[in-house]
Parts: C-alpha cells; structure tokens; sequence
C-alpha cells in the first residue's frame, strides 16, 4: 500500500482541528484537512499496528459536524475506496473498539457511501464484505436510535440493498433492523429517491427474510405523503400480497401485519389532525401542508382498509 503524503503543518492543522471539540461544534472551512488526518491514522493502524482510536474518532465527528457542502466539496477530491481508507473503516468498526468510536464511524460512512456501494468492482473480499456488514449492523444495535442515526443507518442500509456488490453479504436475519426506522422523520431529504423506488422494493422482496418486505411496507405506510402516485400503486399491489398470505395462513387480528399499519396510520392522521385543530401548537409546517398531508394519509387509510376488507 502506498503512504499518504502529509506534511508537517498540515498534520499540525488537522490534528488542532479534529481534537479541539470537533464532536461538540463545526464550522470548518476546509474538511480536505481532516480527510488528510484521518487517512494518516489510518495508515498507522494498517501498517504499522498503532492503536490510534481517539484520533480517528475525532476526525469522523469532525467530518460528521461540518457542514455537507464542505465535506462533499473536500470529499470530490478525495478516493474513499484506496485500500488503506478502507481496511481504516474496517478498523473502526471492529466489536472490539470502543463505543464511541463505531458510533462516530456510522455518522460518518453516510458521507462516502455513494462512492462505496455504487462501485461496479468490490473494494474488500467477500469475507471482509460479509464481516464489515455484521459489525455496522451490531453498532446499529448498538447505538441509541437517535434521527441522526436513524437517517445515517438507512442511508448506509439501502445503499447495499442497491449495490450487486454489497446485496449478498446482507445477513437475512439482519433485516429485522428495519424496524428502527418507522419513526424517521419526515425531512430527511436524503431517503426521497429510496422512498420512491420500485426496484429497491422488488429487490427487498426477494431477500432470504419474509419480515423484510413486510417491515419495508409498514415504512413506506407512514410515509405515504411522501410518495408518488406511481409508488402509490405499487406499494397497494404488494400490501394485497402479503393480505393474501396472511388470510390463506388463516392469521388472526393479533397477528395481521395489515391490521398493523392500518393502526400506524390512523395514529399518523390523528397527529395531524391533532396540530390542525390547535393552532397554539407549533410546527415546521404550514397549515396547507398539513391539510395536504392529512389528505394523502386519508387516502392511505381508505386504501388500506379496502385491501384489509379483501
């Protein structure tokens, strides 16, 4: 592997600002400093077996906290998939590094996962692969499900369910962490394409996990608003699906994952109503984007309880 180039006051620079508070506080006007740090530590874990974890994690809450123009500005110039940097993220995300390490290294890896998971050649091994994946879902597990980490473990999940290269090594049974992620919030412009592409659904169907789907249903149920007509259909057309298997498995109230999301969205519309009818409460949206909302979860509701109804 070849070294990372870096001079001494740049060290100097970076080091000052990963370590001066860079979890508590952003505003960096360059990240390409911080990359260059952090690739330096990681050089000296991969080749040369230093224990360098507070100066790594600093470098990814410094990354994490600076503002994405920055970041994606400095990470343009960057390649996040040259071996050193990644067998650096495979460090971090090891069981045996500390807490706060891996949880910083998930804020991170939302940051380069286009550039990971849309490769067409794979950038480890697939043992590495199949690895990698088990100790970023065990952080998932591990971390409290803040929306920071909520919208950074779904983009980072979906971007392999997306990639030829990444979608094999999910774990089956590692679906069941769709079930952190009914309560995203709705602003999180980053998931708008996943929310609205049919593929990915078809793709998620056809994993080795029956409870998939179903809990990708449940998530695109609260997020109806969200959607598009075109989706609107589609996602009707696999909710009378998975209907059908419940009532030729002869399932009861208790057990219907139909019942389910029709009570997830009545809840949902009672929210909204709920903000509607007290103007005293405040919200980040305007009373015509909330009638229209509630508008598009009274459709949902009528759809669901039409497919229920058989």
């Amino acid at each position: 592997m070849s070294s990372t180039i870096i001079q001494p006051w740049e060290k100097w620079k970076a080091s000052n600002l990963a370590m001066s508070g860079a979890c508590e506080w952003g505003g960096f006007e360059d990240a390409h400093h911080i990359l260059t740090f952090l690739s330096h530590y990681f050089e000296l874990v991969v080749e040369h077996g230093q224990n360098q974890d507070e100066p790594i994690q600093n470098a990814f809450c410094a990354l994490a906290h600076t503002s994405d123009s920055v970041t994606i500005k400095a990470l343009e110039q960057f390649d996040p998939t040259q071996p050193t940097f990644v067998h650096g993220i495979i460090y971090a995300f090891q069981g045996a590094r500390p807490f706060k390490l891996r949880e910083a290294a998930l804020l991170f890896l939302p940051l380069i996962s286009n550039r990971w998971f849309s490769t067409h050649s794979p950038i480890m091994d697939p043992t590495q692969m199949t690895s990698f994946f088990t100790n970023w879902a065990s952080t998932v597990e591990d971390v409290e499900k803040t929306p920071t980490v909520q919208e950074a473990a779904l983009v980072v999940l979906l971007g392999m369910v997306n990639s030829p290269c990444w979608h094999p090594h999910i774990i089956p049974e590692k679906w069941m962490l769709l079930r952190y992620f009914m309560s995203v919030p709705e602003d999180l412009h980053s998931l708008y394409g996943y929310l609205n592409d049919p593929g990915l659904m078809e793709e998620i169907k056809k994993v080795d996990n029956p409870m998939a789907i179903v809990l990708w249903v449940e998530i695109l149920w609260l997020k109806y608003a969200q959607l598009t007509p075109k989706m609107h259909l589609k996602l009707e057309s696999i909710t009378k699906e998975i209907a059908k298997n419940e009532r030729e498995a002869g399932l009861d109230i208790s057990q219907s994952n139909i019942n389910r999301y029709l009570s997830n969205t009545t809840l949902e519309l009672r929210k909204i109503e709920d903000l509607l009818g007290d103007h005293t409460v405040e919200s980040n949206e305007p009373i015509v984007v909330l009638r229209e909302k509630a508008g598009k979860i009274q459709q949902a509701f009528r759809a669901l309880d039409a497919i229920k109804a058989g």
